[in-house]
C-alpha cells in the first residue's frame, strides 16, 4: 500500500520531470510528506519562508521572471487562506503557480476538528484548474497521481496560464513508520527533465486580417496603444508595424516601449493628455496590444463609440473597460503585425507629427522644470531613477502613486531593463516578496519603487530580501499615509480626510531594516538620493533607501506641473 511520503515523492518528481524545479515551502504539519519530498530531492531549488502570503508573492515574481510554473507548498486551515492575495493577482494577469496544499482527511472536515477548514475550490474561479486528492489507499494509483500532475503543469502553461491548485489530503502518520535510511534516500529522478514553455498563440485567420486591413484603408488617424504583458519580440514587431504605416505609439510603463527613444512613441502621452486642445483629436482606429494599461487619462481620451477598436492579445480575456471594443483577436502579434504592415495605407501624416511636436513639448518642459532642482520631490525620483538605474536591474513599481509617477515622468531613452508592476488586480500587497522572487527568478539585481503603507503591509517579506541571492534596492517614498487619496474628490472631506484616508502613521523605516540587518540610508535632497543610489547598487548588497516627502506639498506640486503643461503652447 502507498503511503503519505510515496504520493509526495510521485507528485514533487514528476512536477521536476516536466522541468518544474522552484518550490516555496512554508513551514506546517499536515504537510509534512510534500516538504519532505522536496527536501530530500536534490533537483529541487528550495526557498522556505514562515509568511504564506509573502511565499505566494515570491512565487509570483519568480514565476513573472521565468515564465516556469512556481510550486507553493503550505499546511491546512487559515495557512491557505494567505495564499488567496497572489493567487488573484496571478489569475488577473496570467502568471503560472502550482499550489499544493495539505488538508485533513474528509473524516476530519466540518467536525470540530483543529485546524481544519473547507479547503475544497476555496480560491474559487480564479485558479485554471483545481483537483483534490484523497488520501492513500491500497486502491491509489501512483500512474494517476502522474496523470493529474501533468495536468496541472499543461493547463497552467495553457493558452490562458495561470494558477492551478491540487489539494492534497493526508492522514497520520503524515510519514511512514520506516528506517531513517529509507527515509533519508534521495528522491532524485533519474530521467531527463522536460523544459516547460507556455502554450504559442496560433497565426490570426485571414478574414480577420483582411478586415483589419480594409478597416486601416479607410482611416487616418489611427493608433497603437501597446498594454503590459507583450514580449520582447513582439514588441519590435510592433515597431515595425508603426514605422510601415506612419502610426503613433502609446506605450505602458510596463512595456520597455515606454522609455525607448524610438520617434514614433509618445513616451510622454499621459502627460500630453492633459491638453485641452488633444480633445478635438480623437483616434478613429486603435490598435491596441497585450493586456490592460495603466493611465486613466488614456482610458477617458479614447472613450468614444465611434472608434474603430481592436484588441490583439496571446491569451484569451477581453480588455474592454469602456465597452467600445469591435474585434478580439487571441493570436500571434508578430505575424498579425507583418501582415498588415504589408497593406495598403495612406496614414494621415499630419496625425503623427502632431503627437511628435507634443510629445517633443513636454519632454521640454519636464526637463526644465527638474533642471537645478534640489529639493526632494516624488516626480523628480521617478525621473532621476528611470535614467540612472543599471541596465541590469529590473525594476518594479508599486500601485498607487510610484507606477504612475514613473509612468509620467519617467525619463526618455533612460530605463533598458523589465519593467514589472502588480497590475492584474493592483493590490498594495506583497510588493517586497514580489521583489525578491523577481530578483530570483531572473538572476540578477532588483530595483524597488514602493510606497510607505505598501511597505508596512508586507514587512515580513524584507526576510526575503535579506535572504536574497542577489541585491534588492527598496526605494521608499515615505508620505506618511496613502498619498494617492489626495488626488481624489474626497480629499475635499476636511473631517474625515486624514483619519480615515491619509492614515498618518508616523513610522520610519530606519528601526525595521536594523531588525533585518539590512542597509538604511536617509538622503535629504536630490544630489543625495542620487548618490546614495548610485553606491548601494555599486555596492551589491540589498539596502533601504527611505525618501521623506509630504503629501499635500506633493499633491500641490503635481498641480503646479500640470497646470503649466496645460498653458503651454
Amino acid at each position: 500500500m502507498l503511503n503519505n511520503l510515496d504520493v509526495g515523492r510521485q507528485i514533487i518528481d514528476e512536477l521536476i520531470r516536466h522541468g518544474v524545479t522552484k518550490f516555496i515551502i512554508s513551514p506546517g504539519s499536515r504537510s509534512t510528506p510534500l516538504t519532505v519530498a522536496v527536501a530530500r530531492n536534490s533537483r529541487a531549488d528550495r526557498t522556505v519562508h514562515y509568511d504564506e502570503r509573502g511565499a505566494a508573492f515570491f512565487a509570483l515574481g519568480y514565476a513573472k521572471a521565468t515564465d516556469i510554473p512556481t510550486v507553493l507548498i503550505c499546511t491546512s486551515g487559515t495557512a491557505v487562506a494567505n495564499y488567496f492575495p497572489a493567487i488573484v493577482e496571478a489569475s488577473m494577469d496570467n502568471i503560472p503557480l502550482i499550489v499544493l496544499t495539505a488538508d485533513r482527511p474528509p473524516e476530519l472536515i466540518g467536525v470540530g476538528a483543529n485546524q481544519a477548514i473547507f479547503q475544497e475550490n476555496i480560491f474559487g474561479e480564479y485558479p485554471r484548474l483545481y483537483s483534490n486528492l484523497p488520501p492513500a489507499t491500497p486502491d491509489t494509483s501512483l500512474s494517476e497521481i502522474t496523470d493529474q500532475v501533468q495536468k496541472m503543469v499543461n493547463t497552467s502553461l495553457g493558452l490562458r496560464p495561470g494558477p492551478v491548485h491540487l489539494n492534497c489530503q493526508f492522514r497520520e502518520p503524515l510519514l511512514p513508520q520506516k528506517s531513517m535510511t529509507d527515509q533519508n534516500k534521495d528522491s532524485t529522478i533519474m530521467q531527463e527533465s522536460a523544459s516547460p514553455s507556455r502554450f504559442k498563440p496560433r497565426g490570426v485567420p485571414e478574414d480577420l486580417v483582411q478586415r483589419i486591413s480594409r478597416e486601416l484603408g479607410e482611416k487616418n488617424k489611427s493608433l497603437i496603444i501597446v498594454g503590459r504583458s507583450v514580449d520582447m519580440d513582439d514588441t519590435n514587431a510592433i515597431l515595425k508595424l508603426s514605422e510601415s504605416l506612419g502610426l503613433p505609439i502609446f506605450a505602458d510603463v510596463q512595456s520597455t516601449l515606454r522609455f525607448s527613444a524610438h520617434p514614433n512613441i509618445i513616451n510622454y502621452f499621459d502627460l500630453a493628455l492633459l491638453k485641452h486642445e488633444l480633445d478635438t483629436r480623437k483616434p478613429d482606429l486603435i490598435l491596441h496590444f497585450g493586456g490592460p494599461y495603466t493611465s486613466k487619462r488614456l482610458l477617458q481620451y479614447i472613450d468614444t463609440p465611434d472608434v474603430f477598436y481592436v484588441s490583439v492579445k496571446t491569451t484569451p480575456g477581453s480588455v474592454d473597460p469602456n465597452g467600445h471594443l469591435k474585434l478580439e483577436i487571441v493570436g500571434n502579434i508578430s505575424e498579425l503585425c507583418a501582415q498588415l504592415g504589408a497593406c495598403a495605407y495612406s496614414p494621415d501624416t499630419e496625425w503623427l507629427s502632431i503627437w511628435q511636436a507634443v510629445n517633443g513639448q513636454i519632454s521640454d518642459l519636464v526637463n526644465a522644470e527638474f533642471s537645478g532642482l534640489d529639493n526632494l520631490t516624488e516626480p523628480h525620483i521617478s525621473n532621476v531613477l528611470s535614467k540612472i538605474i543599471p541596465n541590469n536591474h529590473t525594476l518594479v513599481v508599486a500601485n498607487s502613486m510610484a507606477v504612475r509617477e514613473m509612468e509620467m515622468f519617467g525619463a526618455t531613452g533612460g530605463i533598458n531593463g523589465r519593467v514589472h508592476a502588480n497590475r492584474g488586480s493592483s493590490g498594495i500587497d506583497g510588493l517586497l516578496a514580489t521583489s525578491a522572487g523577481l530578483s530570483d527568478g531572473a538572476g540578477s539585481p532588483v530595483t524597488l519603487i514602493i510606497g510607505d503603507l505598501a511597505m508596512l503591509h508586507d514587512l515580513n517579506s524584507l526576510q526575503l530580501i535579506k535572504m536574497s541571492n542577489y541585491p534588492v534596492t527598496v526605494v521608499v517614498i515615505n508620505n506618511d499615509g496613502g498619498g494617492i487619496f489626495n488626488f481624489l474628490p474626497v480629499s475635499e472631506e476636511t473631517d474625515i480626510f486624514e483619519s480615515y484616508f491619509g492614515t498618518p502613521h508616523g513610522l520610519s523605516c530606519e528601526h525595521v531594516a536594523r531588525m533585518f540587518r539590512i542597509n538604511y540610508a536617509n538622503p535629504k535632497n536630490m544630489d543625495a538620493f542620487e548618490t546614495t543610489y548610485t553606491q548601494a547598487v555599486q555596492n551589491a548588497d540589498s539596502c533601504i533607501i527611505e525618501v521623506k516627502t509630504e503629501r499635500a506639498a506633493n499633491h500641490q506640486y503635481h498641480q503646479q506641473i500640470f497646470n503649466r503643461i496645460r498653458e503651454s503652447k
